[in-house]
């Protein structure tokens, strides 16, 4: 039997097979007890299920950050987190006993955060160095402004004209106050990073909604909320289960 319990949290398929061979490879002693996509997945996992010794996340997942699941259930063993952005944050993540890899994971990089995870007795996370960091990626890369493409000129516009960002056909579109829409050359991660989280938040994988197009909210099946914005999107916008809590929270801060 395996001594060391993992759970992995990652939303790419290739990154999550390359994550587990590597620690099949290098971490014979280590089998992963669960691989999630979501937070919403994640989170549902851990409160059915005892605590594993270690945990892989990946910042960025299909619903939101990964940050997101410890606000939402107590997250009481070591963490390493996993992403492919935000380099400026590695020294931040390393002066305490969570540790933090670039993707793609290369072996050499993962012993040394196993090496370190071994040494640390497994303490728990600081969970206010987690919200201090989250807090920190979003205000060193907000912007005001985004530039837009409109027929054959870029033009500026304040994040604030627009209503929501969704993603249509693999491109990003934000609609303004206005109801006009733009084409924007960002994926929706960046496009995330650089928003005000006190205004705009992530309400799904193809929206972003600004907390002032937001006219009311619906209870919607399986615990989920359906949100009226104005102007209206083509489609309903649904937050879910796992995201609710966390989503009324934002709204009244």
């Amino acid at each position: 039997m395996r001594d060391t319990r993992v759970i992995i949290v990652e939303d790419e398929l290739n990154a999550a097979k390359n994550l587990k061979y590597l620690l099949a490879e290098h971490a014979p002693d280590m089998g992963v007890m669960a691989t999630h996509a979501s937070i919403e997945q994640a989170t549902d996992w851990l409160r059915k299920n005892p605590p594993p010794s270690l945990g892989f996340f990946d910042i960025q997942l299909e619903d939101g950050l990964s940050f997101e699941i410890f606000k939402l259930i107590n997250i009481d063993f070591p963490v390493i987190f996993t992403t492919a952005f935000n380099d400026y944050a590695i020294e931040a993540f390393k002066v305490n006993s969570i540790d933090y890899l670039l993707k793609p994971v290369h072996a050499a990089d993962l012993q040394f955060s196993l090496e370190k995870f071994r040494k640390l007795a497994q303490p728990k996370p600081d969970k206010d160095l987690i919200y201090n960091v989250l807090n920190t990626l979003s205000r060193q890369q907000e912007t005001s402004t985004l530039l837009v493409h409109f027929r054959d000129k870029i033009i500026p516009v304040p994040v604030g004209d627009f209503a929501f960002f969704f993603i249509r056909n693999n491109l990003v579109h934000g609609c303004t106050h206005k109801n006009q829409i733009h084409l924007l050359d960002f994926t929706f991660e960046a496009l995330e990073q650089k928003l005000p989280r006190r205004h705009f938040i992530r309400a799904n994988r193809q929206y972003i909604v600004n907390r002032t197009a937001i006219q009311e909210m619906e209870l919607f099946f399986n615990g989920r909320l359906s949100l009226k914005l104005s102007p209206a999107p083509s489609e309903t916008v649904l937050i879910s289960k796992a995201k609710v809590p966390l989503f009324k929270q934002w709204m009244e801060a």
